[in-house]
């Protein structure tokens, strides 16, 4: 297993810095975001224009980054609002006392299904997305289609030998994607040890990367041949940019649902809550559906341009709460085991 280079993760590591001490300033709704910053900054700027509060922002595309981000500042919390990610790593939040119960008065006219939002109020499911593989068509079409290899179609052949050190896979410890990733081979097989020992044999040809859309940058740019990430990322940041990156939703693929949740102590629980509110209501799911080519949760909000129907996707079946309540186990076993 080959670990992405070291000027990636330290950009990681400033980006953390950057916006400490952020919750401080009063009057303001500080908001650690797992979303790109185009959607993140277009959401916050609705939220800022419907409601005439102010926002300010720690965006970074790593969902167990931001949860470590938010374990560690418990005695002092910087932020009000936990934004995107996968509930894979809110709800754990709040099993450990980390997140603020709300049931907002929303709820109701958002007509959620049972399964986006959490019956005590922690946390909300505002979109859902789907992973994917993606690979670099000009590299493919002069490196593999001559010796008569074929485009990735599902996830066993991304243990093709010729694909050595060329796939790139978000990290399970600090992306929720990575995470689902995981857990989806875990329920594809139907036995943890087997999962573990194919993802093993993937760990031959595979690259780790600490924040997802620097993934898609490898292979968009072809220093990567493929890799695996979110279709709606994948579409947005390479695809509709127009690098020469094919999107395949394999067959056994898992989604995950992206949360909104309240952060415990923040500095401004009264904006948190609106802001809460405000995210139930469709002009969030409109901007995301249109920027960020992510499924709504709610019925009324339109589906993403340029994006397979939900409905066409042939799913894994997913236990979503049993990878939560083994995620830590699952991280330790993968860094002990895989991701050395």
């Amino acid at each position: 297993m080959r670990w992405i280079s070291a000027v990636i993760a330290c950009t990681v590591l400033a980006t953390l810095v950057v916006g400490g001490g952020a919750g401080a300033q009063g009057g303001k709704v500080v908001v650690y975001s797992a979303l790109d910053t185009p959607v993140t900054n277009a959401v916050l700027q609705a939220f800022e224009q419907t409601s005439g509060l102010r926002t300010e922002a720690l965006t970074l595309a790593a969902a167990g980054t931001l949860a470590t981000r938010i374990r560690v500042e418990k005695a002092r919390p910087q932020a009000d609002i936990f934004l995107g990610g996968s509930i894979d790593f809110h709800a754990p939040l709040a099993n450990d006392g980390l997140l603020d119960a709300y049931i907002s008065p929303r709820l109701a006219a958002a007509k959620l299904a049972r399964e986006f939002y959490n019956a005590g109020g922690y946390w909300y499911g505002w979109y859902i997305g789907a992973l994917a593989i993606m690979y670099n068509r000009d590299r493919f079409e002069r490196e593999m289609a001559p010796r008569g290899i074929k485009p990735p179609a599902t996830w066993d052949d991304l243990l093709n030998p010729a694909f050595k050190g060329q796939v790139v896979l978000p990290n399970p410890v600090t992306t929720g994607g990575g995470f689902i990733f995981v857990a989806a081979q875990i329920f594809r097989f139907g036995n943890e040890d087997r999962a573990f020992e194919w993802l093993k044999q993937l760990a031959a040809n595979a690259t780790l990367i600490p924040a997802s859309p620097a993934a898609i940058t490898l292979v968009s740019r072809g220093e990567a041949l493929l890799g695996v990430n979110w279709g709606h990322d994948i579409r947005a940041m390479a695809v509709n940019q127009g690098f020469p990156v094919e999107l395949v939703f394999p067959p056994d693929t898992a989604t995950e649902i992206g949360g909104v949740s309240i952060i415990k102590g923040g500095p401004n629980p009264e904006g948190a809550r609106r802001f809460v509110d405000f995210m139930l209501g469709r002009l969030p799911q409109d901007i995301n559906a249109k920027f960020g080519l992510r499924y709504p949760t709610r019925t009324d909000a339109p589906a993403p341009l340029g994006m397979p129907a939900l409905t066409t996707l042939k799913f894994v079946n997913y236990n979503r709460q049993w990878a939560i309540d083994n995620m830590q186990r699952l991280r330790e076993r993968w860094q002990k085991e895989v991701g050395k």
